[in-house]
Formats: C-alpha cells, sequence, structure tokens
C-alpha cells in the first residue's frame, strides 16, 4: 500500500489512513503534547516576558514551538488554526494584556502623559515586531488590540486630561502623539475634538477682548484678530492631527462661533468689518498689496466670509462700497475685483452676487457711451464750453445708490453739457429717464486767484459753492447766499461748507460762534499747500454715521420682504401648516443668508394675515391655510 495515500479500505466503516507524516503528527498531539502543554505554554510566556524586559532571548526557538502548533492542528480539515488559537494564542494575549496593564499603571504612576505617550509609541511598535516572530500572521492585529485596550483605552481618561495643557503651551509633538494614540480606539479622538473646539472658541473670544478699545471700531485690526485666530489653529489642525478632516470640522465649529458670537459682534459687526476690510484690501492707496500678496489675502477674506452667519449684511455693505469705489475710480485691480466677486459667487451663488456683475457691466457700458457722446459732440460742432465732461449711467435696480430729492442748482458751467447729454441720451433710448446724482458726482478745477495754480478735487456741491465767487460782485458770501442761489438742503450745504473751512480753502469773514447760519465767508488767498492737486472731495464721500444707519435699517426692510415671500413660497407649496413647522422652515431656507429671529418672523406672519396672504386654520390657532 502507497503510504502517501490515504483510502479506504471498508466503505461501510469509513476508517481513514493517514500518511506517516500526519499520523506521527496525530500522535505527538495525543501522547505527548496533551502532558506538557501547560508547562510548555508558560515556559514560552516566561522567555517572552523576558524578552519584553529587554533580556536576549532565543526567539527562533520560540518560533519554531509556534511554528509546532501550527502543524499540530494542521490535522484537521475545518480548524487548522484551533490548537494554535486555543494553547497558545489565547494565554498570549491574557499574558500580554496582564504585562501591559501592569506595566502601564506603574509607568504612569511615575512618569508624565508626554513621556508615557512615547513609552506606548515604543511599546506598539516592539509589538508589531514581535508578532511577526513569536506569532502565526493571523494574530498580528488582535495582538496590537490587546497592547492598545491595555495601554491607552484602559488609560485614556488620564491621557486625555492633558489635552487643554498641551493647547495652551502649544506642545505639537505630544498633540500628535496623543492624536496618533486615541485614532487607534474606536472614538478616541472625540473628546480631543470637544477640547479643541472649546479652546479655540475661548482663545479666540480673548483675542476678541484683548483688542484696545480706541481700535474696536476699526476694520482693519478686527478682521486680522479674528485671521490671527484662524491661521495659529489651523497650522496646529496641519502639524499636530495632519489635517484630519474631524479636526477640520472642528475648527469651523469654533471659528463660526467666534466670528458670530464674540463680545464686539453686536448688531453683525463681523460681516460689516469684513466687507470693510474688502474695500481697504482693494481700493488705491499708498499701501497697496502687491498682486500675489493681494490675491492670498482675499483668499484668507473668504474664509471668514464662509463663517458669517448674516451674509446679507456682508452683501450690503460690499455692493455699496463695490458702487463708492467704481464710481470714484479708486479700484485697485479690476481683475481683483472680478476675482473676489467670483469667489463670493463660488461661496454663494450666482443670485447673491448678479448685482455685483451687472455694476461691472454698467461701467464698461459707460465707456462705450461716453466715446459715442464725444463723437455725437465733434460730429455737430457742439460747444461744451471749456469742460471735460464725463458721465456714467448706471442701471438703478443694480446699483446701491438713492437719489436725494432736491432741486439742486446745477452751476453754469455744467449746465449746457448736462442738457446736451440729456437731449442725445433720449433720443437714443426712449422711455429711459436719468436721475441725476449729483451727491456722488465730482469734479475738477483750477485757481486763478492763489498765489499757485492749485487743482481741486471737489463734489458738485462743493464744485457750485466756490463758482458761486466767480459771479459775485462781493468777495464775502452770507450763509443765506449759499442756501437760496444752490438751493441745497441744509445739512448738505453745511457738510459741504465745513469741508471747505477744515481744508483751509474758504475762511470765516463775518460772524461769531459755531453755527454757520449767522456767518459769512470768503477765499482764502494765502491758501497754501504742498501739493498742487488736492482731493477735497474725499471728506465728503466717506461713510457718515446716519448713512451706515440707514444701511442697517436698509438690511432690516429687505430681510422682511425676503421672509414674507418665503413664506408665501412655502403655504403656497403647503397650502396648510402649523405655526412651528412653518417657522423651522422658513429658518432653513433663510440661513443661507442670515439667521432669522422667531419673533421677526412672526410678525412677518401676522403681517401676511393682514394682507390676506394668510388665514389662521378654523378652531386651530397655531395652523395656518393659504389664500389663493
Amino acid at each position: 500500500m502507497d503510504d502517501a495515500r490515504r483510502m479506504n479500505l471498508y466503505p461501510n466503516n469509513s476508517i481513514e489512513i493517514y500518511d506517516v507524516g500526519t499520523l506521527a503528527l496525530i500522535i505527538w498531539r495525543d501522547r505527548l503534547f496533551s502532558k506538557i502543554k501547560f508547562n510548555m505554554i508558560r515556559a514560552i510566556l516566561e522567555v517572552v516576558k523576558r524578552d519584553r524586559d529587554g533580556e536576549k532571548v532565543n526567539q527562533s526557538e520560540i518560533y519554531g514551538i509556534m511554528t509546532s502548533y501550527v502543524k499540530i492542528g494542521s490535522t484537521s480539515k475545518t480548524k487548522p488554526l484551533a490548537v494554535y488559537k486555543e494553547e497558545f494564542e489565547t494565554p498570549f494575549f491574557k499574558d500580554t494584556k496582564e504585562y501591559y496593564s501592569m506595566e502601564s499603571s506603574i509607568f504612569l504612576a511615575h512618569s508624565s502623559v508626554s513621556e508615557y505617550m512615547i513609552k506606548v509609541e515604543e511599546r506598539l511598535e516592539e509589538e508589531k515586531k514581535r508578532s511577526k516572530v513569536f506569532l502565526n500572521s493571523s494574530s498580528g492585529d488582535q495582538l496590537r488590540k490587546e497592547v492598545e485596550m491595555a495601554m491607552i483605552d484602559s488609560h485614556k481618561d488620564r491621557i486625555q486630561s492633558e489635552c487643554n495643557n498641551y493647547l495652551k503651551e502649544e506642545k505639537i509633538l505630544d498633540l500628535g502623539r496623543m492624536y496618533r494614540l486615541f485614532s487607534r480606539i474606536d472614538n478616541g479622538v472625540k473628546p480631543m475634538l470637544e477640547v479643541l473646539q472649546n479652546f479655540i472658541v475661548s482663545s479666540g473670544f480673548e483675542s476678541i477682548k484683548r483688542i484696545p478699545e480706541k481700535d474696536q471700531k476699526d476694520p482693519k485690526t478686527y478682521v486680522e484678530t479674528l485671521l490671527n485666530v484662524y491661521h495659529h489653529f489651523s497650522q496646529i489642525v496641519k502639524n499636530a492631527f495632519n489635517d484630519d478632516s474631524q479636526f477640520v470640522a472642528a475648527l469651523d465649529k469654533a471659528c463660526r462661533k467666534i466670528v458670530n458670537e464674540n463680545s464686539l459682534n453686536k448688531s453683525s459687526v463681523s460681516p460689516e468689518y469684513l466687507a470693510k476690510y474688502c474695500d481697504l484690501m482693494l481700493k488705491k492707496s499708498s499701501k497697496n498689496l502687491e498682486d500675489n500678496e493681494l490675491d492670498e489675502k482675499l483668499n484668507q477674506i473668504i474664509m471668514i466670509f464662509k463663517y458669517v452667519d448674516d451674509k446679507d449684511v456682508f452683501q450690503k455693505f460690499y455692493s455699496k462700497m463695490l458702487a463708492r469705489r467704481l464710481i470714484q475710480g479708486i479700484s485697485a485691480s479690476d481683475d481683483a475685483e472680478s476675482q473676489m466677486i467670483g469667489r463670493l459667487k463660488a461661496a454663494c451663488g450666482f443670485e447673491y452676487t448678479s448685482k455685483l456683475q451687472r455694476m461691472f457691466t454698467d461701467m464698461n457700458l459707460s465707456v462705450d457711451m461716453n466715446e459715442k457722446f464725444r463723437d455725437y459732440i465733434v460730429t455737430n460742432k457742439l460747444d461744451l464750453g471749456k469742460v471735460d465732461f464725463n458721465i456714467q449711467v448706471l442701471t438703478a435696480g443694480s446699483w446701491p445708490l438713492q437719489t436725494q430729492a432736491s432741486n439742486f442748482n446745477v452751476p453754469q458751467e455744467l449746465e449746457k453739457c448736462i442738457n446736451q447729454f440729456q437731449s442725445w441720451y433720449s433720443s437714443r433710448h426712449q422711455g429711459r429717464k436719468l436721475a441725476w446724482l449729483h451727491h456722488l458726482s465730482k469734479g475738477d478745477i483750477r485757481t486763478n486767484c492763489l498765489k499757485k495754480r492749485y487743482e481741486f478735487q471737489v463734489t458738485n456741491y462743493q464744485m457750485a459753492i466756490l463758482l458761486l465767487f466767480n459771479t459775485s460782485e462781493s468777495t464775502s458770501l452770507g450763509y443765506d447766499t449759499f442756501l437760496n442761489s444752490i438751493n441745497l438742503k441744509e445739512a448738505e450745504l453745511k457738510r459741504s461748507l465745513e469741508s471747505l473751512i477744515e481744508a483751509n480753502v474758504l475762511v470765516v469773514s463775518e460772524g461769531q460762534g459755531s453755527e454757520l447760519a449767522s456767518q459769512s465767508f470768503q477765499i482764502n488767498y494765502e491758501y497754501s499747500n504742498k501739493r498742487l492737486k488736492i482731493k477735497l472731495a474725499s471728506a465728503l464721500q466717506k461713510e457718515s454715521k446716519s448713512e451706515n444707519d440707514a444701511t442697517h435699517k436698509g438690511i432690516e426692510d429687505d430681510r422682511k420682504l425676503y421672509l414674507q415671500a418665503a413664506i408665501v413660497r412655502i403655504m403656497k407649496s403647503r397650502k396648510s401648516m402649523t405655526h412651528l413647522n412653518l417657522v423651522q422652515e422658513v429658518i432653513v431656507q433663510s440661513r443661507n443668508r442670515f439667521q432669522p429671529n422667531v419673533q421677526m418672523i412672526k410678525k412677518c406672519v401676522e403681517h401676511l394675515i393682514e394682507k390676506e396672504y394668510l388665514q389662521r386654520a378654523d378652531g386651530e390657532t397655531d395652523k395656518y391655510n393659504y389664500v389663493a
């Protein structure tokens, strides 16, 4: 009979015959191994302990014994590793857990958490190598878990208690080790996420509080404080936590809270100051950044913008300041302006930036229109006097501008230009009506009466005041003369006069006290300035407190209209809803623009009931029906 074959000699009794090698293993298992296995595993574990304690041992012997366990089990077709797992692996893991439980408790009692974490990483690496020598390849993952449970999970509270201190002291290496260790266990990093988020919020609030009182209304200081907080912690998230998405999300949540809930963010200061900071970056100045620096700064602004809840406030202020930059021609770069609008579009969608893009279209159309008007003047040999006239035609619905109810008497030097343009424009665009925004217009005038020939850049109102001296027989003009001749509102007249007096172009010639109405004024013939070109208009073109307040009021009015439209849309779709469900749905639809409060929603619902868009359901006070 061939010993290498397994034969069934008796079909009815099914007796198995093994080859010599397999039969030897069975005999060794049943007659010898079963009697010495307890002593043998104790001896093996003692050698493993000595190896863990740093002694030199014959690792090949352990490997040979482990291999014999596997071979003994190979006699079973269904569970070839059963003997190895039951007689070798199980006691090995039990002993490993006990060894590291004891070592970790002793080491942690006499060492710092930082030193302990270094020890844990060393032990994990040692056991990784040990598993390749002492264990079957199927046991490596479980051995690692046993060590992790004994050295990390069992002491996670003690280790995690140092997280806040490491953040305070910016111990990046220790934070990185803690992150790597806790990443090994289930939900291990969750407590770290909470600690990090709370720490960032606390640090951010404290940074805002430390802004000196004199700088608390400075958009540059405020926004750069927010940017410094973001950059500081984004570097920690990158270097310590490897930009793990969970930690990036914790940073985002914390920054959103800092931006929207800090002590200075009253009346939505964050979006307002962020828009004003954009204005500082995008308008011409002596401190303009290089293109690559400006591009990086705009990216940072968008990063903060994404955290802003009240994006409608940013939109309102940004559009007003963009309009000012375009009208006054003080944009540092058209490319930068377009790129910023593109970033806002990517963050909030087309609707958010549609009017901003329309402003640029109007400016480009105005350039073409001015060329055509000049061609018309030349072709028809029309005389506009000594005036170089330039016009901007702006679409009323796209620009955040308001006409002023005024019967302002345009200086006669400009009348001919205005009348000619109006006639030319009306002949080409029938049905359109031009509304002149003199309070936003400006011009350059040259002096002939001073020691030097200065060129003043002035608003139309300032120009009208100064040009009155050309036609007056007297060198001194009273307040009432300006009021009657120019026909301005007193508030605008006072602002314009005060700006010229402050610039020392006009001086008080008669009258005392602080009331302009009781004084007379004359040209300061002793005026002197190192520059020959002076911008007198800039003082009046800055946003006043009343304009700022009006912007905030406009935001409130816009929100009411937005909420009313949202309520009507929802009710038209649903036909009938309870008050609670309606409020929740309105908040969901509005939160991409702003965070509406429940009281405002309630008032809008009441208003729509009065206007008969909605009605209360019969017999149910908290349910509404849509009125078709």
